[in-house]
């Protein structure tokens, strides 16, 4: 897909202790050679770059043979990004490799909660490396595992050819029940030959939009729920269970639609509710609104307790229109949503 923003694309590489993370970066550096790549690591003393593609250490920053820059995260993430927007490389594609356990929707907030970067930066896409062979114990062990997961538009399941095409299914099913609705690649040494993984602007309102019309997990409200208590806005069952961890680690991904118009104000006010108190349960929403008073459809997404919304095409004449939500999180309670939703139908 093409840029048509005038924005530089970030791309956000996440991923498991151990899963590869460095052969990644690397081979889209040499796989994207016609870009040029400002890189953002974690630490200089762990520093991923291939020392081949080194060519000097200049103000601060690692400057690669290909013309590409390299810098860390030494000062925080927004003082690097003013440091790299007012240094003299040019750069037209910006990497952002976290660690192993971080939760890359901190680094997403920054692109979308500041209109400094805004302006200058727009998401291209959330990669997330996987490791075939240890993901069913990290699964377990380590929660970070299903939240780097779950915020992701591309999976790349790695090491597939050292394990049985048996697990190697298993572990694709079990990725998928997680987030069904990003990319799933499975490779051999991060090789992303047959990968596309850069340009593919998955926060754009044309993706989103065809993400949520094509999920499938979404079933008609029952309107026999309107008479349950929706009085807070929380929707993690079981909380007394939150220690559990089945309960810590169980990701779903649910679709809702009802059908007519909804009340603007009324779902904006408990949307942000709902990101505000739930920002450790539900990860992402997606979804296509049709306001009542509103001529167009609207784009929704959000991460954490940020959310966007970018005008869509006109609704046609004789087309029904409806609202779909997606929302990917832990354990999430269908019957307080589907409630809260059919009350703003108008």
């Amino acid at each position: 897909m093409e840029n048509t923003t005038g924005r530089i694309p970030v791309t956000i590489l996440t991923g498991f202790l151990g899963a590869g993370k460095t052969t990644l970066l690397n081979n889209i550096i040499r796989k994207y050679s016609n870009k040029r790549f400002a890189v953002i690591e974690n630490e200089f003393g762990e520093i991923g770059i291939d020392g081949g593609l080194i060519v000097g250490n200049i103000e601060n920053m690692y400057e690669l043979s290909n013309g590409c820059i390299c810098c860390n995260l030494s000062d925080g993430l927004q003082k690097t990004l003013d440091n790299l927007l007012t240094s003299r490389y040019q750069f037209d594609n910006l990497l952002i490799e976290t660690t192993g356990i971080a939760d890359p929707a901190g680094v997403i907030d920054n692109f979308v909660a500041y209109e400094e970067f805004l302006r200058k930066f727009v998401i291209d896409s959330v990669i997330c490396l996987a490791d075939a062979v240890t993901y069913e114990e990290s699964a377990e062990e380590q929660p970070e595992v299903h939240r780097q997961l779950a915020v992701a538009d591309i999976i790349i399941l790695n090491k597939i050819g050292d394990v049985s095409p048996e697990q190697g299914e298993r572990v694709k099913k079990l990725i998928r029940s997680v987030n069904p609705t990003a990319k799933l690649y499975a490779v051999s040494h991060a090789d992303i030959t047959n990968c596309e993984v850069l340009d593919t602007f998955a926060y754009t309102k044309e993706n989103i939009e065809k993400l949520v019309v094509d999920f499938k997990n979404a079933t008609p409200l029952k309107f026999d729920m309107l008479d349950a208590d929706f009085s807070e806005p929380n929707f993690a069952k079981n909380p007394a269970n939150k220690h559990n961890n089945a309960f810590q680690h169980s990701i779903v991904s649910e679709g809702f639609t009802v059908e007519g118009d909804i009340n603007e104000e009324k779902f904006v006010n408990w949307l942000q509710a709902v990101l505000q108190y739930n920002s450790a349960t539900v990860f992402r929403v997606k979804g296509i609104l049709s306001i009542a008073g509103r001529s167009k459809k609207y784009i929704l997404q959000s991460v954490r307790q940020y959310f966007m919304v970018d005008e869509g095409e006109e609704w046609q004449n004789g087309e029904k229109r409806f609202t779909k939500l997606v929302f990917i999180g832990k354990k999430l309670n269908r019957e307080a949503i589907e409630g809260y939703l059919q009350s703003f139908v108008v």
